[in-house]
């Protein structure tokens, strides 16, 4: 397995560190992923150490505000879209460096809505799209006055911070916890402009995800309450081509459950993907 680190610019100059991950062969197809809120690109490798295996190349960027890429933690300078900017340029990245190869996007927790948003306006690119730990609301159920107070908060202070803690609720597994609760580059708090623009996300990614019409795998856990709803959300795929696994017990984090749990969500990833070629 080969592995390389490197960095682009974005439309606006920052920073952007990536990982990439290749088979020992030529890829028979490449992989970009979108991690979720508050991570980054070194917590895929039970999918990197599935997947490449198989034939697959892998590229992770750390979203702008995360990981080891540039920008303030947690917040997006102009709206949410700043983050779907960034994975338009890094596609272009990754079909210079692997040509005509299938590539498929796959998107977890908050970067399913990144993936949803792209994919409903630009689908040429992609072979597939699989959405983990995704749904119709992220954070939970949210009292409405608590959105108008964020809403408003958010325009006097943007760049004040709440708090959004999910570590016990990703994984069944406590190593899992541990690790991700003392991991440097995992944050919990939010800026209440990134809170605000999730929200209103939130109100447009159904009409979003209905415009899709490449295929369409989506993995959740049976007790994701970090972003609950895959039921309802998959209720409005229009695609004929549409797959959804949810995980008995399972928590949001799917790939890295406890082993029995991951292993059948790693499983069924990679055969969607054998398929979808």
């Amino acid at each position: 397995m080969e592995h390389f680190e490197k960095e682009f610019k974005t439309h606006d100059g920052t920073t952007i560190f990536y990982q990439v991950w290749r088979p020992e062969k030529e890829p028979k197809a490449v992989i970009q992923i979108i991690h979720g809120f508050a991570e980054h690109s070194n917590r895929y490798t039970n999918v990197v150490n599935t997947l490449v295996p198989e034939g697959y190349a892998i590229y992770i960027a750390d979203l702008r505000g995360h990981g080891r890429s540039e920008g303030e933690r947690a917040y997006v300078p102009n709206s949410f879209n700043d983050y779907v900017i960034d994975q338009e340029r890094f596609t272009e990245i990754i079909t210079k460096a692997e040509g005509e190869k299938p590539l498929f996007l796959l998107g977890h927790s908050m970067g399913s809505y990144i993936a949803i948003m792209y994919i409903a306006n630009e689908p040429e690119s992609f072979q597939g799209l699989v959405l983990s730990g995704s749904g119709t609301t992220m954070g939970g159920t949210v009292n409405p006055i608590i959105k108008f107070i964020a809403k408003l908060m958010a325009k006097i202070n943007p760049k004040g911070k709440i708090e959004v803690g999910v570590a016990d609720h990703i994984s069944r597994d406590q190593e899992v916890v541990n690790a991700y609760k003392n991991d440097p580059y995992i944050f919990t708090k939010s800026t209440l402009k990134l809170g605000s623009e999730i929200l209103k996300v939130t109100k447009i990614i159904i009409a979003d995800i209905a415009k899709i019409q490449i295929p369409i795998l989506m993995q959740s856990g049976e007790h994701d309450k970090a972003v609950p709803g895959v039921k309802e959300l998959s209720e409005y795929l229009t695609t004929s081509d549409k797959t959804l696994k949810i995980y008995k017990d399972c928590f949001h984090e799917v790939y890295n459950e406890l082993e029995d749990s991951r292993t059948l969500a790693l499983k069924d990833l990679l055969n969607w993907l054998n398929t979808h070629l």
